[in-house]
């Protein structure tokens, strides 16, 4: 059977390699309005071109232009008008955006020009917000769900210092899709110790799509979907890479990371790029002791090679994610008693804190994943491009115990999965643009030494079909779609045999629409209604044991029901000019049959050690927030950005706040731009506070409503305030720039604990982090591409 899978998939895969194929969605539309910068008056005629494929427009009467047709990529548009100086702006494009740009006047051409034009915006009805530029360099040697925690509305969930997972409006791990360059993340990715087995320096772009109205990626995108895009391949003939160090003093951790790229002059068309990453550190100290074990290494590499014509294209993607993580041994203890004292004294026990060390030990995992794709499109004449995209991934899972002398004390997981996806983009159609699509997955997992998920294979597969309308002059924008999905679960097993676990299947549909109305050029409001379903993960059904990164034991129900999702989102945005920016997203979701981890009061003892006991449950639940985010230039040099963070999650079912939730989240940060000056350039220096507040919503204890504990073995931490400290610059070497960022994270050493970390029960957070990251790009003959 499985040599008759590999031969079919093979077979396809050579298919699509002589028929077809690079991109998806090329029907981007990108639009905005030319101004000029001092009269703010708009700009009728201005040029607009796109350097790597030579289309050019003029903007129309009231100075709007659109760039139609586009497919995902890296474009620079190149933008003039009599009068003003002309200005470049690289854009990454993986949807509609729109962004407003304000030429200099040729008056003020002696002046210095710090700003050519807003931030782009996704031009959709759901709330989307993206980390590009020198808001994603900043993050450059961070994981990618501490990445993530610079978009509003995002935390992480985590796991001891090293193991963080986004966390979108409280939603998060099976909840939240990550698509790694196009393709459907699947690891073991339902731990919540098991963070995405994603390189944050392949990424050029990440876009968060918050709420289930993502339905071109999946019907079980109840709480969102994350996108890491990395640069598209160069279109312009040179060689170019970039370098990126990073180094911090916590951990004492060091990263390094290169690209090399070209896009081969003697046969247009024809780009390749090699990516690589090194990344060790070793213990990470809280403000007042070691946490020993909890080292980190990852070696990761990618290459990429693609043909692309005007009419069709292939491209070849291969990646290789490695990574060694130590368990903090102080989370591992021996008997009741001893983690009775650790939780009571809210301190590890000394023989845990001894000090610095790179080395791993057990307790520790090994992972490993690769992922394989083959992504192509070829134009349909003049009605749209059909687009396809195959993929293997395989996931290789080591979990090691604290204790060696038993083969039990290991668990290896094995996960394969395919992914195939269909596409028919088509071109506007009395203003109508949209997909028609199909998907499926094949997974198929093994386990060997101790069970916790059984042997099983699953098939996903489903249809969608969105629409996009927007009028002549952009006041109006509506789209909508539907989409059917069905899940199976079958051939499921223990190694011995012993146990019978049931066999299920699952379908439904899902659905959004949703509108925007423009107000003014400035203004605008979005609302977003949506259906979704997520049938439940193989480790709510299956699971049984301890989880051993989170150092709790669990067990499943194989006969939970299906999730079912209704969410509403209003959205806000105003700005002016470049002065202020304002954007707020309120926000409601009822979703029926929730699954969620149960804590309990009780304590498992096995030969590993003693755990909390934890088990999966359902209830219908409504969580309603307010993400909101303003930034203000008060003064030509100084900026003010404050962003918020508030959810209410509440269990319907108990009549009682939900478990395992964020706290309210409050962040502002100052920064001062004093301009160039000679060899130094982008100059800024930024001080930032995040307050996050004890989280005081949570389920009250049965048995005694007056538990501080509640239904939990700790009470949720106190409320916490970080300040951190940050400069940056590009310093010109002749004619090499090097860009330079320098800070400190956690500045005061505060001591505090996350209520989202699993790990809260016996550490202390981390304690003061400085950093330096050091940016260079590499340019090979006149025409490199970087």
């Amino acid at each position: 059977m499985q040599v008759i899978k590999k031969i079919a998939w093979a077979a396809v895969l050579m298919q699509l390699m002589f028929a077809a194929a690079a991109s998806a969605q090329c029907t981007i539309r990108l639009s905005g309005t030319v101004t000029d910068s001092e009269t703010k008056q708009p700009l009728p005629g201005a040029t607009i071109v796109i350097k790597e494929n030579g289309l050019s427009v003029k903007s129309d009467d009231k100075g709007v232009y659109r760039l139609e047709g586009l497919c995902p990529g890296f474009y620079t548009l190149h933008i003039s008008h009599i009068g003003c100086l002309p200005v470049e702006v690289a854009w990454q494009v993986s949807a509609d955006e729109r962004r407003n740009i304000s030429l200099p006047h040729s008056v003020t051409q002696l002046q210095e020009v710090a700003v050519t034009g807003h931030a782009a915006k996704e031009v959709t009805t759901a709330p989307v917000e993206s980390l590009s530029g020198k808001e994603l360099e900043k993050t450059r040697g961070l994981t990618l769900g501490e990445a993530l925690k610079k978009v509003n509305g995002v935390t992480s969930l985590t796991t001891g210092p090293n193991v963080s997972k986004p966390v979108i409006n409280g939603l998060h791990s099976n909840r939240v899709l990550i698509l790694n360059n196009g393709i459907r993340q699947e690891g073991q990715q339902w731990g919540s110790e098991h963070a995405p087995e994603v390189d944050p320096f392949l990424a050029n772009k990440m876009v968060v799509i918050k709420g289930a109205g993502a339905l071109r990626y999946g019907g079980d995108a109840i709480g969102g979907v994350v996108l890491v895009e990395p640069k598209a391949l160069p279109v312009t003939p040179g060689l170019g890479g970039e370098v990126n160090f990073a180094g911090f003093s916590n951990n004492r951790l060091g990263a390094v990371s290169a690209i090399i790229e070209q896009q081969v002059p003697k046969l247009p068309g024809l780009s390749w790029r090699l990516q690589g990453t090194l990344r060790k550190g070793g213990n990470v100290k809280t403000p007042d002791y070691w946490l020993d074990n909890t080292g980190v290494e990852e070696y990761n590499f990618s290459g990429a090679i693609g043909w692309k014509k005007p009419q069709y294209g292939v491209e070849l993607f291969y990646s290789q994610f490695n990574t060694n993580l130590g368990v903090f041994e102080g989370s591992h203890i021996g008997n009741r008693e001893d983690l009775d004292n650790v939780i009571k004294q809210q301190r590890p026990l000394p023989e845990f804190t001894e000090g610095f060390s790179y080395d791993i030990e057990r307790p520790y995992q090994h992972v490993e994943h690769e992922l394989f794709k083959i992504k192509s499109y070829l134009n349909t004449g003049k009605a749209g491009r059909l687009n396809l995209v195959l993929a293997r991934q395989f996931n290789y899972r080591d979990e090691l115990d604290r204790k060696s002398a038993l083969s039990v004390n290991k668990m290896n997981l094995n996960l394969t999965t395919y992914n195939a996806e269909l596409l028919w983009d088509h071109f506007s159609w009395k203003g109508l643009r949209g997909t028609v699509g199909a998907t499926g997955t094949y997974q198929e997992n093994s386990y060997r030494s101790r069970l916790f998920i059984p042997n099983y294979e699953s098939l996903q597969w489903g249809a969608f079909w969105t629409e996009k309308w927007e009028s002549a002059n952009q006041q109006w924008l509506v789209e909508g779609g539907i989409r059917y999905d069905n899940k199976q679960y079958y051939n499921l097993g223990d190694n011995a045999g012993a146990i019978h676990y049931p066999e299920q299947d699952y379908a439904s549909i899902s659905g959004s629409l949703g509108a925007q109305y423009r107000v003014t050029d400035n203004f605008h409001v979005s609302v977003n209604a949506a259906r979704a379903w997520r049938p439940p993960g193989v480790n709510e059904l299956y699971a049984t044991g301890l989880h051993h990164g989170a150092a709790v034991y669990v067990d499943g129900d194989p006969y939970l029901k299906p999730e079912d999702a209704a969410k509403f989102n209003t959205t806000l945005h105003y700005d002016i000019s470049d002065k202020l920016e304002a954007d707020v997203n309120l926000y409601y979701n009822h979703i029926s049959n929730f699954i969620f981890q149960q804590p309990t009061d009780s304590i498992v003892v096995t030969i590993r050690g003693a755990f909390p006991y934890t088990f999966y449950r359902q209830s219908d639940v409504t969580m309603k927030g307010m993400d909101a985010q303003v930034r203000w230039q008060f003064l030509p040099k100084w900026q003010l950005t404050s962003k918020a963070s508030i959810l209410r999650a509440y269990n319907e079912t108990d009549n009682d706040w939900l478990i395992n939730m964020p706290a309210d989240r409050f962040e502002n940060e100052l920064s001062f731009t004093p301009g160039n000056y000679k060899a130094f350039k982008e100059n800024y220096i930024s001080v930032s506070v995040s307050n996050v507040l004890k989280q005081t919503r949570t389920p009250a204890n049965l048995q005694d409503k007056n538990d501080p504990r509640g239904q939990d073995l700790l009470a949720p931490p106190s409320g916490y305030t970080l300040v951190g400290l940050e400069a940056g610059s590009t310093v010109h070497f002749g004619k090499q720039p090097v860009s330079f960022i320098l800070g400190a994270a956690n500045l005061l050493n505060t001591r505090y604990r996350d209520y989202l970390n699993f790990f809260r029960y016996f550490a202390d957070e981390p304690g003061r982090n400085i950093y330096l990251k050091v940016k260079m790009p590499l340019q090979f003959g006149k025409k490199a591409s970087i």
